[in-house]
């Protein structure tokens, strides 16, 4: 009796089926040998491609990649404030290891988990973690929409799909591919590395051409649209106390020197809340609930580093830095929100004591639950202040505000969550 003869549909499936299996393949050796997103690292992983990874579209998984890469001993937390403005290669780390771990729009359930998922993993010795004020007085985060939920750091997340898709993922492919390009394209004139460096770092790309403008459409109506939220409800987030505590307990538990950086606005964008009659102009709620909590921590906690707040947020004289002529970039600040990196070494040289001159010598306030309302009507006071030394920057303010007004634009809704855009 003659054998049986496959279906030839059969042998057309396995067909198809091989090609699949050789394309996956494919896929999977060349975003390994590239590793883009630095969470698929291998034998065969070519690290010359290190300084053209274009991690800024997966900023969350790049940087959990970043974070699995070495064994880092310096790590920063925290939003874009942070994530612009730090560097983790300063001569003052005496060669220690240190990254940049901040995120875009990040708020402290990221911050929080992205720090639990670094100390478990890293040697680190010290952490300085920026909380924006606004975001204990915000119930809110965008955490579900930043990639947060689809990378590494999400303790809940799907692991063993997650790590398949990084293996063979179309998305990672394409990240294969631009990295590749910018290899390829990278003695060509005019060519410009990726914005974030192998350190985590966003550096590159950052400067805007008009800073004037962006301050006056983009900065002045952020602070408005908050200050008209916060009419509505403001308190304590209890939801977010508890990721502060989970700060303080993890860098207590690791024996991790911890310090808190409340990061700097322009002293035009501080403004806006005073002059609206915001409820809480100060962000008293936020202060004040950081300091107790920090000192708390410390007092149950006695054998481990200490935990700082340094409070970068008031009328200082960098913060004060002019409103330039149109068309024109400023010194310390990229907007009315970020601070460049020039302004970042200036906080990290007041945080660690390394020494300093001129008018960054006295930059930020150490602040603490025995002075929390000294600053606050320090920071009255300062405003009254920069109304007549500074009546230029005040009148701008104002006329920004009226023109934003006058735009029709003043309803429109602002999103829950930090200070942060």
């Amino acid at each position: 009796m003659p054998a049986l003869r496959p279906k030839p549909y059969r042998t057309f499936n396995r067909v198809i089926l091989g090609f699949a299996g050789a394309l996956l393949l494919v896929f999977v050796a060349f975003n390994t040998w590239i590793n883009p997103l630095l969470v698929t690292p291998t034998p065969w992983t070519n690290e010359k491609f290190a300084e053209y990874r274009p991690i800024y579209r997966h900023q969350r998984t790049g940087k959990a990649g970043i974070v699995r890469s070495h064994p880092w001993e310096i790590a920063f937390f925290g939003s874009s404030r942070v994530d612009i403005a730090f560097d983790p290669l300063l001569p003052g780390w005496g060669g220690k290891p240190a990254v940049n771990l901040a995120v875009s729009a990040g708020t402290l359930p990221e911050t929080a988990n992205i720090l639990r998922y670094t100390v478990e993993k890293c040697p680190i010795e010290l952490a300085i973690v920026g909380i924006d004020l606004g975001d204990l007085s915000g119930p809110g985060s965008g955490w579900k929409t930043t990639g947060f939920m689809e990378s590494p750091f999400n303790p809940k997340g799907e692991v063993v799909e997650r790590e398949l898709r990084y293996l063979g993922g179309v998305s990672t492919f394409e990240t294969a591919v631009k990295t590749l390009m910018n290899w390829t394209e990278r003695d060509k004139p005019g060519f410009k590395l990726p914005e974030y460096t192998p350190q985590g770092h966003r550096l590159r790309h950052q400067d805007k051409p008009d800073v004037r403008q962006i301050i006056h459409h983009d900065a002045i109506p952020h602070a408005m649209r908050g200050t008209m939220r916060r009419k509505h409800a403001i308190e304590e987030s209890q939801w977010k106390i508890g990721f502060v505590q989970q700060i303080l307990d993890d860098t207590k538990k690791h024996k991790v020197k911890l310090k808190i950086a409340i990061p700097p606005n322009h002293a035009t964008y501080i403004s806006v809340y005073r002059y609206l009659g915001d409820p809480d102009p100060g962000f008293s709620i936020d202060r004040k609930a950081l300091a107790r909590l920090v000192a708390k921590s410390n007092a149950d906690h006695p054998d481990a580093p200490p935990a700082e707040i340094w409070d970068f947020n008031d009328y200082h004289p960098l913060n004060c830095e002019p409103i330039p002529p149109p068309k024109t970039r400023m010194h310390w600040w990229l907007d009315g929100t970020h601070a460049r990196k020039a302004l970042g070494d200036v906080m990290l040289a007041r945080m660690m004591g390394w020494p300093l001159e001129g008018e960054p010598k006295d930059y930020g306030f150490q602040l603490t639950q025995d002075n929390v309302q000294q600053r606050l009507d320090g920071l009255q006071e300062a405003y009254e202040r920069f109304q007549k030394e500074h009546a230029d920057q005040f009148q701008w303010m104002v006329e920004s505000i009226n023109s934003y007004n006058a735009s029709g634009r003043a309803n429109e809704a602002e999103p829950e969550g930090a200070q942060e855009f």
